[in-house]
């Protein structure tokens, strides 16, 4: 087999894994500027995002970073606004998963960059069924919420200005679900073997979308969920689904090209 040959499937092999795993995507690279709702971009979803009313979410014009994690460029913020109450003074922004999670002996995980900004709100992150990751209302630790306001912290302290990467393993069971949650675990390695925080007593039932909720002043970026760990912590960037196969054809082709050059010199 030819060199190029080789080069070619060992591409393919890394980058179909890759979408394999993948589930949905989103990495906000939309118009800077522009309102969070109505966009549509990304990989995994039945819609686009919307909100019933509340604090508006904008794209900024680069993303947010993580020790080398694959970003695509921009992230929704509500960085700017000082909510004086709740209701209309929440930024409430969900969208609707193309296939619906939560089998029984299955697994899925989430993985979102967060940044609290200057004067941010009490609390901050996204909703994955029933369960809340992130900033818990005046909280100083991220961690897992749910139901109500049953908290299981880690010991990872809320820096404002500071971007985190949350990564939530949820293993669908019978009755009540097995959750872990790692913070800011170093993008291309293992699996850790002890979560930040764990949380046994939460039955997510049937996940068909995915809420970003806070109080004004966050960031968010890179929402990625996949069926393995390494799908949604990879420090390469991030390819939709089609966009892999997209590649994979091209260097097919450049490996067949080359191989037929040779073959006529």
């Amino acid at each position: 087999m030819r060199l190029g040959t080789i080069l070619a499937l060992a591409a393919l092999s890394t980058l179909t894994t890759k979408a394999d795993a993948l589930i949905a995507y989103d990495g906000f690279s939309y118009t800077a500027g522009s309102s969070l709702n109505g966009q549509a971009g990304g990989s995994g979803w039945a819609g686009s995002w919307s909100t019933p009313g509340g604090l508006d979410a904008t794209i900024t014009a680069s993303s947010l970073s993580f020790g080398g994690l694959g970003t695509s460029g921009g992230a929704a913020t509500t960085a700017g606004f000082q909510p004086s109450n709740q209701g209309s003074s929440v930024a409430f922004w969900s969208r609707n998963l193309a296939t619906p999670l939560g089998a029984d002996g299955t697994t899925v995980y989430l993985s979102f960059l967060l940044q609290p900004g200057a004067g941010s709100g009490f609390y901050g992150g996204i909703n994955f069924g029933n369960v809340f990751i992130g900033v818990s209302g005046n909280q100083t630790d991220y961690g897992l919420e749910g139901p109500a306001t049953d908290l299981s912290l880690s010991s990872v302290p809320v820096v404002q200005g500071q971007t985190v990467l949350l990564v939530l393993e949820a293993q669908f069971l019978a009755g009540d679900d097995q959750l872990s949650l790692f913070v800011n675990p170093t993008p291309g390695q293992a699996q850790p073997a002890t979560p930040s925080a764990t949380k046994t007593d939460l039955d997510l039932g049937t996940v068909t979308s995915l809420i970003m909720n806070n109080y004004g002043g966050y960031t968010t970026d890179e929402i990625q969920i996949g069926s393995t760990f390494a799908s949604v912590t990879s420090p390469a960037s991030v390819p939709e689904p089609t966009s892999a196969y997209t590649l994979l054809a091209g260097l097919a082709l450049m490996a067949l090209l080359k191989r037929r050059f040779r073959s006529d010199n």
